[in-house]
Parts: C-alpha cells; sequence; structure tokens
C-alpha cells in the first residue's frame, strides 16, 4: 500500500512537472512570437509570426489642433489605411536649448495613444532632419550658431552632433514604451530623412543616428531609409548593413515597376515599400495651387497594389495635409536660385482638406483599398465620418490699432547702438526683427539696395513705410529725404530642403546706400519681435488711416457652438493674423495662391472672440477697415 501510494505521488509529481514545463514552453513560444519583423525571404512584414499588409497615410499631429486629432485619425482608419505615419518636428519639441515641450499640440505620445484605440498602428519618422516643408527641417534655429561658426548640419560635425544627441537621448526613451513590442503602436521608425538628397552623402553619419536609436530602442526595432530613385539618391540615403531597411519615394507620375526594378538592384530583398507616394503636392507664395485629381491618383494607386511585382506597401504622403500655424512653415530654394516659401495651408490636394473633410480622392483611395486589400475594412467606422460644420460669422470691423513704431513695445530684446546681428545671433526663432539707424544728417533722394535680404524687408524712413525689398525679387527703393532709417525684416521660412539648409536670417549681407555701405557701422539699434506676446498691446482708438506696419484690433460674436470659419483677406496686402491669442498664420493675398485663412472651430469660443492683425504693405481706407469671416476655403485655384 505504501509503495503504491509512493508510486502515485510521485507520478502526480511528475505529471505536474510536465505539465508546467508545457506551459512554460507554450507561453516562451507566444511571448516570442510577439513582435514586428522584416521577412527577407518573403519580403513582407510579419506581425506576431503572422504576414502583415498595410497601407499608411501621413498626418501629422503638429499640423492640427489636438482637440481634433480623434477626428482626423478615424477618418484614416475609416479609410482601410492601418498605419499612420507621422514626422516628429525637433524645433516643434526643443524650441530653445533644453526646454523641451510635449504638452497640448505637442504631445505626441496622446497622439499615438489615440491612433492605437481606433485599431491603427503608428510608423515614426524623428529625423532629427524631417524636411515636410517646415522650418529648417525641424532642426531648431539655435543648432545653426552664428554664420562664422560654419556649422555643418547632418554631418558628424561635432557641435551638430551635440545638441542631436541631447535631443535623442530625450525623445528616444520617451518612444520606447510605445514600441509594438512593448504593447504600444509603433512598428517602424525611419532614420534620418531622404539624406541621398543631400550634398554631404556622410556615411557616418548615418551609421551614428542608426546606432544612437539602437540604443534606446534596442535591436528589435524595423529602422529604415526613405529617399527619392534616381542613383545618387540610392547611393547616399540607404544603410546598407545594421539590418536598416531601404524604402523610396515617388509619386504617381513614377512607373513603380520602374523604381522597384533599380530598388532591387541596391536591395536583393526585403519588402516594396513606397513611404512617400504623392496624392497631391506642395504649394509656394506666388505660384499656382498643386493638384493631382482623384482618378489618377486612384489608377496608379491600384497598379501598386495589384503589382506582379508581389506585396507593395505604400503610404500616402499626405493623407491629411493640416495648417502651418504660427510661423512654422518653410521654403525651398530653386537652381535660380529662387527662394520658394511655403503658405499656411498645408492642404497638399489630399484625400482629407485643410479642415479634414472627405473629397473624392479619399473614397476613390477607400475604393482601391476595398477591391485589393478587402481585410483592411472596417465597414462599421465611415458611419461615423463627419464633415466639420463651417459658419460666415461676417464682417469684423477693426476699430483699435498699435501704429508703427509702436511695434516696438513688443520686442522681447532691444539693443542699442551695436553692430547688426542675424536672429540665430539674436537667439530668435522666427517672426520679424527690427534693425534702426539714425544720421547726423539727412539722405536725399539715395537707392537702397539689400543684396542679401532674408527673406522680406519692409523699410520705413522717418517712421513712413516707403517699400518693401524681397529676397526673390532683386528690388532697390528709392528713398526720400530722411534721416532714421528702420529695416523690419520678416523671417519668412527657412529652407527646408536641399543644399542650402544654412539659412540665417535678418541682415546677412550689406546694406547699401547709394555708394555707402552703411551696415558696417556699430550704431544700429535693435528690436526683436517674435510677436508671441500680441495680448501685451496697448491699443488706441482709430481716429485716422493707417500706415502699413500697425497692428489692428476687431471683435466678433459667436453665438452657439463655434464653428469652423475662415478669414478672407482680399482687402489686405501682407501679414499676420492672430484669433484669441492664437497666431493662425501668414496671410499673401496678393501672391496667392492662398486667399483665406483657416480658422478651426476650437480656437473659437461662444461669446466674444477677438481677431488681431499685423499688415506689412498695404491698407485698405479707414471707412473700409475690416476683414470677413467666410465658411469656405480659399488654397488657390490647381495649375
Amino acid at each position: 500500500m505504501f509503495s503504491t501510494r509512493v508510486s502515485l505521488k510521485t507520478g502526480g509529481l511528475v505529471f505536474l512537472g510536465l505539465l508546467a514545463i508545457s506551459v512554460v514552453v507554450l507561453l516562451a513560444r507566444t511571448f516570442s512570437y510577439h513582435g514586428f519583423t522584416v521577412d527577407y525571404k518573403k519580403n513582407v512584414f510579419s506581425k506576431d509570426g503572422k504576414t502583415f499588409d498595410y497601407v499608411s497615410g501621413s498626418l501629422h499631429y503638429f499640423r492640427v489642433p489636438h482637440e481634433l486629432w480623434h477626428d482626423r485619425l478615424l477618418k484614416l482608419r475609416a479609410s482601410g489605411i492601418n498605419v499612420v505615419s507621422t514626422y516628429v518636428p525637433w524645433n516643434f519639441h526643443e524650441p530653445h536649448p533644453g526646454q523641451y515641450n510635449f504638452e497640448g499640440d505637442a504631445d505626441l505620445f496622446k497622439f499615438m495613444e489615440i491612433a492605437q484605440s481606433l485599431g491603427l498602428y503608428v510608423n515614426i519618422r524623428p529625423g532629427p532632419y524631417i524636411c515636410s516643408e517646415w522650418d529648417l527641417g525641424g532642426i531648431p534655429y539655435f543648432v545653426l550658431g552664428s554664420k562664422k561658426d560654419g556649422v555643418l548640419l547632418r554631418t558628424m560635425d561635432s557641435r551638430y552632433l551635440s545638441h542631436v544627441e541631447c535631443y535623442f537621448n530625450e525623445l528616444l526613451p520617451r518612444l520606447e514604451p510605445y514600441l509594438y513590442e512593448n504593447g504600444g503602436p509603433i512598428i517602424m521608425v525611419q532614420v534620418e530623412n531622404e539624406y541621398g538628397s543631400y550634398k554631404a552623402c556622410d556615411y557616418d553619419y548615418m551609421n551614428y543616428l542608426t546606432t544612437l536609436m539602437r540604443k534606446h530602442l534596442g535591436e528589435n526595432i524595423i529602422l529604415y531609409t526613405a529617399d527619392g530613385w534616381d542613383m545618387h539618391h540610392l547611393i547616399c540615403g540607404p544603410i546598407h548593413h545594421s539590418n536598416v531597411l531601404t524604402t523610396v519615394n515617388f509619386g504617381p507620375n513614377s512607373d513603380h515597376m520602374s523604381v522597384f526594378t533599380r530598388l532591387r538592384s541596391f536591395q536583393g530583398h526585403g519588402p516594396l515599400v513606397n513611404s512617400e507616394f504623392y496624392p497631391g503636392w506642395l504649394d509656394h507664395w506666388g505660384e499656382p495651387h498643386q493638384c493631382k485629381t482623384s482618378s489618377f491618383v486612384g489608377a496608379e494607386f491600384s497598379k501598386m497594389l495589384e503589382s506582379t511585382l508581389g506585396n507593395v506597401f505604400v503610404n500616402f504622403y499626405m493623407f491629411f495635409g493640416g495648417t502651418n500655424f504660427a510661423f512654422y512653415n518653410g521654403a525651398n530654394m530653386a537652381t535660380d536660385p529662387k527662394y520658394q516659401p511655403d503658405p499656411t495651408s498645408y492642404d497638399y490636394d489630399a484625400p482629407l482638406t485643410e479642415c479634414g473633410d472627405t473629397t473624392e480622392k479619399y473614397y476613390a483611395i477607400r475604393k482601391a483599398i476595398k477591391k485589393h486589400r478587402p481585410h483592411l475594412i472596417d465597414n462599421h467606422l465611415l458611419a461615423k465620418v463627419v464633415n466639420s460644420t463651417k459658419q460666415r460669422y461676417g464682417k469684423v470691423k477693426f476699430k483699435e490699432i498699435l501704429s508703427y513704431p509702436g511695434i516696438k513695445s513688443l520686442a522681447t530684446k532691444h539693443l542699442e547702438k551695436g553692430p547688426i546681428f542675424t536672429f540665430e545671433e539674436l537667439e530668435q526663432d522666427y517672426g520679424f526683427v527690427l534693425y534702426e539707424k539714425t544720421y547726423n544728417n539727412y539722405y536725399h533722394n539715395v537707392e537702397l539696395e539689400i543684396p542679401e535680404p532674408r527673406d522680406m524687408v519692409y523699410v520705413f524712413a522717418d517712421d513712413k513705410y516707403v517699400g518693401k525689398i524681397y529676397r526673390s525679387a532683386n528690388e532697390k527703393i528709392l528713398l526720400p529725404s530722411f534721416r532714421k532709417l528702420a529695416l523690419l525684416v520678416e523671417n519668412m521660412g527657412r529652407i527646408n530642403y536641399g543644399h542650402y539648409l544654412h539659412d540665417y536670417k535678418g541682415l546677412v549681407g550689406e546694406v547699401r546706400l547709394g555708394e555707402d555701405v552703411v551696415s558696417k557701422g556699430v550704431d544700429w539699434s535693435i528690436w526683436t519681435l517674435p510677436l508671441n506676446n500680441t495680448h501685451l498691446v496697448q491699443y488706441q482708438e482709430i481716429k485716422s488711416q493707417p500706415g502699413p506696419g500697425s497692428i489692428l484690433r476687431g471683435e466678433f460674436t459667436i453665438h452657439g457652438k463655434p464653428a469652423d470659419t475662415w478669414v478672407k483677406m482680399s482687402r489686405f496686402g501682407k501679414g499676420v493674423i492672430f484669433v484669441n491669442g492664437r497666431n493662425i498664420g501668414r496671410y499673401w493675398p496678393v501672391a496667392g495662391p492662398q486667399k483665406n485663412l483657416y480658422v478651426p472651430s476650437v480656437f473659437l469660443k461662444t461669446g466674444v472672440n477677438e481677431l488681431v492683425m499685423l499688415e506689412l504693405i498695404q491698407m485698405p481706407t479707414q471707412q473700409d477697415l475690416s476683414v470677413e469671416l467666410v465658411e469656405y476655403p480659399d488654397v488657390g485655384s490647381c495649375d
């Protein structure tokens, strides 16, 4: 009896032991498959051990108020898209050295949490350079240093890398909990951005970034590069080791078969990814609005989804464009060279408009996904898609003013009797700088020339506006008799792409009055005007015809719940608008293509609202000193 009991007891222990081992093995196998990987043999992505299919859309959290993130992300997912791609602009999160911001509209992590709650995975593009038609490609102004420092951006220059490392040491550990393997939505992280398009071609720099990212994010995260598809781009952009995936960017005008055939000559195996498929295109001030037809975009997208090359993974850049609020817009430089600043609207002719409305293009893309990737469609979501409510609030009459040179009262820094400094030397990111010099004797009928204005110079002689000098126009101004010369310089956006990134702002070259080079003196007074403090303005009642350089204030009342609206700027020339203290951006209707500025409903309130504007070149008559709030956008007509 004793031996039988021992035998049964022993057998039970053995059974329990085997069961425990089986459970451990099963759990180990289960957890070992929780991850997102590249299957280089099958040329696909794998999630938890199973093939993963995706269509992605770019939607930048920094171009839409955080109160509207859920609406835009819901519409993204309802189209059939299951991955959202976003850049992370360094200068949005570190506006000044060591001052980090991840709150409100900068709360990237809340954005990702909303995305995950809607069934979206996330593709993060943290730079440090992002392009994106964003000031200096997202690199903060202070990284440039002074012009004489000659810091080499996007290279192994230690002065540049010291800033990068500080920022990444702050950002990347915050991203790590949001990786898919840790229960978050992030499945891929991009290294730099379109590096093959940059002149440096510094392989050590790209390797440095790869190592830094893996240090913080681990060895399992999928890192990738994204570049154009010509030979130079694919020679200098990709990282042909360290398990970094190479992807390409191209629009519907390019044949996907030719593009991916070339990619295969650089990367023999791995998923075929178009990281930027362009359903629209970017705009510049002074040029027509760029458009692509829905039928064309839908047809070319379908060709990729049914490609004989196998699975093709596509990201729409942009699926929702949004707005360059405040002074964050970037600029390009054509080979002329011609400076090309981007407007406030980043509508991009995207499938979702600037205010988040669906379009014919949206439904063409959804139709293609439903046909070729039906498993990505969540049918019940489409019923939740609702376009925004819009409202015409009518005329806003300006009744109060701060006339020029009263703008000096908003200066955050004032220097007396010194040399000329650039924005960067003055530790100023955006906005304006006023340079002023008073002479002992009058100048009479002399020509003013500024060969390197960065970017628009508004000229005042004895406090009276006399004209402007624009960076791309090679303009000169014949001045009347004067003793005091004031040059109000606007930073219209640092160049964000190509070989001209070292784009210092302000008066960076000579200022000439006739034969005299007056910029060399040390008797200039300077006022820095970032215009982040317009609530401090002390207004007076408008009693006479105002001139350029003045700040105007008006009020309008909203009854009931606020709706989206647009400020129609046809009566004015060029300037900046603030609504309830929010900088909604620049206007320049005489240049176009954008005529009306978008004001999201969440910037408004029931009751009395305030509209403030700085007009720089052209004032209406005193009797017609007003703007109109209308219920429709005007980003320009298509080319």
